[in-house]
Parts: C-alpha cells; sequence; structure tokens
C-alpha cells in the first residue's frame, strides 16, 4: 500500500531540506563565481512554449543563503564602480572599433551572424559584450549620441541581471536602450515597463531609430488602445508600456487561456504560427524579460496595492439608493461627539453617542438599516469618503469624473477604483457622473507578478536604500555606477515654518530674488491642492509662472522642457521628480543653474532625492532647499503628538536643525511602516503558496 504524502510537512524537514539547498547553492556559486540570478535568454517555441513565464515557486532561501550571495556580489561589483580594469570594457572598445571599420553591408552580416549566434545557444551570457557593441553603434549612427563610460557599465550589469542605481540625468533612458537592445538580438521578448503611458510613448519613438538600424521592432502599449491594437503591438521585439497595463493583460490571458499555453498542443502550435491576431491566443508573448524604469517606484512603491481585474456588471439601483442613503446619516454626526478618526490610518471610530444617535436617525429605513453591524459599517466608510479624502489631493474631478491620484507620481488614475463601494460615494460626494459598476475576477500582487518574470533587471537613481528589500524579495542585487561628472548640486540647509503661512512668505521671497537674476526655479508640491494653492499666491503677486499637475498632464512635455529657461517658475507636482529631464538654458550655469524648492513632507527619503535631482544634472550647476511646514497634513498624520511639540519649540527658538531632525524621523518611521507592510504582504503569500504546494495543490496566477 503507498501512503500518501501529508498536506502540511514538518518544519523541521523544510529546515533541513532549505540548508540542504543553501549548502549546495553555496558550493555551486564558489565553482561558478555567480553570486546571484542571471538573466534568462528565451523566446516562445517549443521549448518555453508560446507563452513563457517563470512558474509560481516558493522562495526559499535562507538568511544564510541571502548573507553569503551578497558577500559573494561584492568581486562582481568591482567592475561597475570604475572605468579602469574592466576587462569586459576593454573588450566593448575593441569590439567597438572593429565594428565602426565594416562597410554597412558588413555591419549588416556581422550582426546576422551574431543574432543567428545567439538564438541557437542556450544562453547569451557569451555574445553579450558584442551585442551591446552593436547597440552602441546603433544609438551613434541614428541618434548621434555617444554613449559614456558609465552608461556601458549600466547596460552591463542590467544583462548580467542586476539592479542599477545611477544617478538622475546620467542618461538612464539611453542606459536602457543599450540593454534592451542587445537582449532583443537574442530573440528575447524585452517588456520596458515605465511608469505612465506618457513615458512609454516618448521613448518608443525616440528610440524607434536605434532599433531599426538593429533590424528589431519596438511599439508602445497605452491603455487607449483597444485588445487588438494591444495584441499587434506585443508582438513587437520591444515593448514599452506601464507595469500596470501588462500586469492587467497577462491576468486577462491567464483567465481567458488558464493552464492551455503550458499544453503540448500549444507548444507544437508555435511552430505553425504567424501573427498572433487571433482573439483566442494569449495577448502577451510571455514574461521573458522586463527592464523596468523607475524600479524603486514600482517593485516597492506599488507593492502594497495589488492588482485586480475586474469586469463591468449591470448597475444595480438599490447599492446606489444605500450609498445616497449612508452619505445622509453621516453628515448628520458630529466630529469628536459621535465619532472619532485615527491619527494614522483611514480609520474612523464611533462612539456609544454616535452609534445612539445612528439607531435613532435610521428607525424609519425599513429592511437592511436596522442591523446595527450594517449601518455603522456603512456610515463609517460615508465618514471616511467625507472627511479623510480630498478633492485635489487623493482626486480630481476632470469633465465630470472622478479620477484617483497617485500618492507618490501626483499622476492620474483613471483606471484605479477604490473598493468596497467607496469609490461610489466619493462620486456621489462630488456629484460626479457614477462610474459602472465592476466585479473582481482576480487579483495579484506587484510581488508575485515581476517574480513571474523569467528574466528581472531595472534601473533607477534611487535604490541604495531598498537594496535589502530588493535582493530578499526579488534574489537580485543593487550594482551603483558612477556619474560621468562630479555633481555640482548645492542643498541647502532646510529651514522648517510653522504653518504655510509663513512658508509660502518665504518661498516668495526666495523666487523673487532668483527670478529676478534670471535664474529658473522649480517649486515641488505634494498634492494638486498645494501645486494650486501657491499658484494662486503667485499670480496675486503678478509673478509669472506656469503649473505642472494631473490637470496638465497632456501639455507635460510642453512645460518640462520651458522649466529650465531663465527666469522661468514652475509649480510642479511629483509629476516633475520621475522620468522629466529638464534641459538648462544656455548662459545659466554661471547663474547657479536651476533651483528647486520643496514644499511638501514626503513619504520616503528617496522621493526628496529624485525631486533634488532635477538640477545639477550631468555635472551641470543647481541648488536644492526644503522649506517643509509643520502644519503639512501628510507630516501631521506621520509625527505624534509629541514629536509635533518638539519641533515647534525648536522652530519657535530657531533650532531649524533640530526640527528637521523630528521631520527625518517620521519620514523614517514611514517608511519603516510602509516597508513592514509590504514584507508581511510577500510572506504571507509565501507561506500559503509553502502550505499549498505541499498539499499538492498547484496555485493558479489569478
Amino acid at each position: 500500500m503507498i501512503s500518501r504524502r501529508p498536506a502540511i510537512v514538518s518544519e523541521d524537514w523544510f529546515r533541513i531540506s532549505n540548508y540542504t539547498g543553501t549548502v549546495q547553492s553555496i558550493v555551486n556559486r564558489l565553482f561558478v563565481h555567480s553570486p546571484g540570478a542571471r538573466l534568462t535568454f528565451c523566446r516562445p517555441g517549443l521549448r518555453y512554449g508560446p507563452s513563457p513565464a517563470r512558474p509560481e515557486s516558493i522562495d526559499r532561501r535562507s538568511w544564510l543563503d541571502r548573507l553569503i550571495s551578497r558577500c559573494l556580489m561584492y568581486r562582481e561589483k568591482r567592475q561597475y564602480t570604475g572605468v579602469n580594469g574592466c576587462e569586459w570594457l576593454t573588450k566593448l572598445e575593441q569590439n567597438k572599433k572593429t565594428l565602426t571599420d565594416l562597410t554597412p553591408t558588413q555591419l549588416d552580416a556581422n550582426r546576422a551572424a551574431l543574432v543567428q549566434q545567439m538564438r541557437q545557444t542556450l544562453s547569451a551570457n557569451s555574445r553579450l559584450d558584442e551585442a551591446l557593441a552593436h547597440s552602441v553603434i546603433a544609438v551613434e549612427k541614428t541618434r548621434h549620441l555617444i554613449p559614456r563610460p558609465n552608461q556601458y557599465q549600466a547596460a552591463r550589469a542590467m544583462l548580467s541581471g542586476h539592479f542599477v542605481e545611477m544617478a538622475t540625468g546620467e542618461g538612464k533612458t539611453l542606459s536602457i536602450a543599450l540593454a534592451a537592445g542587445a537582449a532583443a538580438l537574442s530573440g528575447t521578448p524585452v517588456h520596458v515597463l515605465t511608469a505612465n503611458d506618457y513615458l512609454a510613448a516618448r521613448d518608443s519613438a525616440f528610440l524607434k531609430p536605434v532599433y531599426q538600424f538593429l533590424g528589431l521592432q519596438v511599439s508602445s502599449v497605452e491603455s487607449s488602445q483597444s485588445p487588438d491594437e494591444r495584441r499587434k503591438a506585443y508582438a513587437a521585439d520591444i515593448v514599452y508600456a506601464t507595469a500596470k497595463q501588462v500586469a492587467f493583460d497577462w491576468l486577462n490571458d491567464a483567465v481567458r487561456i488558464g493552464a492551455a499555453t503550458d499544453s503540448l498542443t500549444a507548444r507544437l502550435s508555435v511552430l505553425i504560427r504567424t501573427e498572433p491576431t487571433s482573439p483566442c491566443e494569449p495577448m502577451l508573448r510571455g514574461l521573458c524579460l522586463a527592464i523596468i524604469d523607475e524600479a524603486d517606484s514600482l517593485l516597492v512603491d506599488e507593492a502594497r496595492i495589488p492588482l485586480v481585474l475586474a469586469q463591468a456588471q449591470s448597475d444595480d439601483a438599490s447599492e446606489d439608493a444605500e450609498a445616497v442613503i449612508a452619505l445622509g446619516l453621516a453628515e448628520q454626526l458630529s466630529a469628536d461627539i459621535d465619532y472619532q478618526f485615527q491619527t494614522t490610518a483611514q480609520r474612523v471610530q464611533l462612539t456609544d453617542t454616535g452609534r445612539a444617535r445612528l439607531a435613532e436617525i435610521s428607525q424609519k429605513i425599513a429592511h437592511v438599516w436596522q442591523s446595527s453591524r450594517y449601518r455603522e459599517e456603512r456610515v463609517k466608510q460615508a465618514l471616511i469618503a467625507l472627511h479623510r479624502f480630498e478633492r485635489d489631493r487623493d482626486y480630481i474631478v476632470r469633465e465630470g469624473r472622478l479620477e484617483l491620484m497617485d500618492a507618490h507620481t501626483g499622476r492620474a488614475m483613471p483606471d484605479r477604483r477604490l473598493p468596497h463601494g467607496l469609490h461610489k460615494l466619493l462620486e456621489l460626494k462630488e456629484k460626479c457622473s457614477p462610474s459602472q459598476q465592476h466585479e473582481t475576477i482576480a487579483t495579484v500582487p506587484f510581488q508575485q507578478f515581476f517574480n513571474r518574470y523569467l528574466g528581472l533587471t531595472g534601473i533607477s537613481g534611487t535604490l541604495h536604500e531598498v537594496a535589502s528589500e530588493i535582493n530578499h524579495v526579488y534574489n537580485r542585487h543593487v550594482v551603483t555606477v558612477p556619474s560621468h561628472r562630479p555633481c555640482q548640486r548645492k542643498e541647502l540647509r532646510a529651514t522648517v515654518f510653522l504653518d504655510r503661512s509663513s512658508q509660502l512668505q518665504a518661498m516668495v521671497k526666495d523666487v523673487r530674488r532668483r527670478q529676478a537674476i534670471g535664474q529658473p526655479v522649480l517649486i515641488c508640491t505634494r498634492s494638486v491642492e498645494q501645486s494650486l494653492g501657491v499658484s494662486a499666491m503667485l499670480t496675486a503677486l503678478k509673478l509669472p509662472h506656469q503649473v505642472l499637475n494631473a490637470y496638465q498632464d497632456a501639455e507635460e512635455a510642453a512645460i518640462v522642457a520651458n522649466a529650465g529657461q531663465t527666469g522661468q517658475v514652475t509649480v510642479a507636482t511629483n509629476m516633475a521628480g520621475r522620468g522629466t529631464d529638464i534641459p538648462l538654458g544656455a548662459t545659466l550655469a554661471g547663474l547657479g543653474g536651476l533651483h528647486v524648492i520643496s514644499l511638501a513632507f514626503n513619504d520616503a527619503r528617496r522621493l526628496d532625492r529624485q525631486l533634488a535631482g532635477r538640477s545639477a544634472r550631468q555635472g551641470e550647476p543647481g541648488s536644492f532647499q526644503p522649506l517643509p511646514s509643520l502644519d503639512d497634513p501628510f507630516l501631521n498624520d506621520a509625527m505624534p503628538a509629541v514629536i509635533q511639540h518638539y519641533a515647534r519649540f525648536c522652530v519657535k527658538h530657531g533650532w531649524h536643525a533640530g526640527a528637521n531632525l523630528s521631520i527625518r524621523w517620521a519620514q523614517w518611521r514611514t517608511e519603516r511602516q510602509h516597508r513592514k507592510e509590504r514584507l508581511v504582504l510577500f510572506r504571507s503569500r509565501e507561506k500559503l503558496e509553502r502550505h499549498l504546494a505541499f498539499g499538492g495543490t498547484t496555485v493558479s496566477p489569478p
């Protein structure tokens, strides 16, 4: 009689197998001199199927395995931290010189032979230097740009499977292009994931001649495209898109087709397929390789938000009526008497007086409203919608529609909805056109989605602070490449103010002084509301300026292009912090370059570094100064009352360093809380997968 495996294996067995695997992996790494996971170069075909993706697996790396991996990584980091003594850099220069001496016909023949060799071998690592040289030649021939050594290093590090921290203004877009072009020559479908549709369309259009020179097709995927248009776009060798759009399309494929792509029939069908035009076929060609621009924003900041695939459903009049009733009841309750809000969370608590008041005013409402638990939960939601969500801070209203705001980027998210009826309550509050109701079909955390890629790499200007988290969750190391020129940015000492009025007065005084000499100024705010308030004050004082927030996203390119000109003043949200390059006008270097003023409290130090990085790019002069205010609502939510009193005491006595230290502590506290939430989400998912796997059950992606 054959005994069955128990549903849940004991923890002792798991520890033994874990450390056995750890010792084996350490021995392997010592012999092959490999510090961690490498990129997998693959393409849809008979071996990987029509939609290659990494199977859902359990991360069984112990703390010892991660420690040894980090120690071994130091050997490899040396070749990315300097330009002297790099064997691969010397080889790249030799390959580039050889290719430069070839005629166009000979260059095409050499590239065709390289492509054939890369697509016949199981690993393309041995040909990466030559492929990277072809990408460099393509950039020089088409865009007339000469890549710098640190851009070589960034591209080579990404092709080796590492994440790269590269200072803002050092050419991350071009580094991604070099890596994407070299990887795509192997036949691997490459997804370049960006933060928004604007950046995806901009970069794909700018780099299209480069990829065409290499014989590659490039496209961009936007949310406004139809499914057929997106299916054709995904057929290109290199696809620029947002991570959300790719994840949603992948979930759609998983729901419609499921595991059919792993069947033998599906693998054999690859041999006779021409173009993926049939609606029955997967929209994506798998999750082969992702190169993530602004990697910390997508891998870390967005990790706490699950991706939810929903389908439209018929409107229910009863739900609309219940939402109206809930808002009406909530408006009749008094703050601090009937309900109280928790300071650091979107939670509300009804008092005994509030419960009695609610029961009294709902006596004449029949059906479910006679249930105390139901009416209290619905009224709590309505109170949150009324008092904790603010227009032009958490959402905007445009053309009669409510659009949520991304707190980290300052951009509008038309396709995102709040769960549990909260979105409908906000629409009723603002008297907006009600959006169609949706039913959840599938959901996946960002962490799980990115781990499904067979190859994962990325780049950003701020990865150092989250390097350990990226290694723990995604099994990738962070490499820092040096700047091409020394940074000349002047970071002025932060001045803390008690209230917003004194903050704005100091800001106006600084703007007047700098505008008088012709120096451009960028004023960074946290919310649309704050940007509109600053703009109103500048208008009242007759100071010419331009505004960049979620309402002006269509004019973003023109506003950014003009922000570095003589005497220009630009008021912007965090939209100006990522993916934007503000060119400095001629003769402005002698005036100090672009000056950046930050008026907002950000959740992470990384966001402050992103804003500071708008100035002093590529060795140019520039300056940055924070001007925080202690009555900032985001700061008040993050700072306990005792620390607030201490910070105010410091400001009143002129000790701005002490007040700024309190703000940094609140920032660190918020970062720590968010990091814990992300790790709890990751570990809970990991634990669930482990138990289901031990029980013999396969977990589907959705």
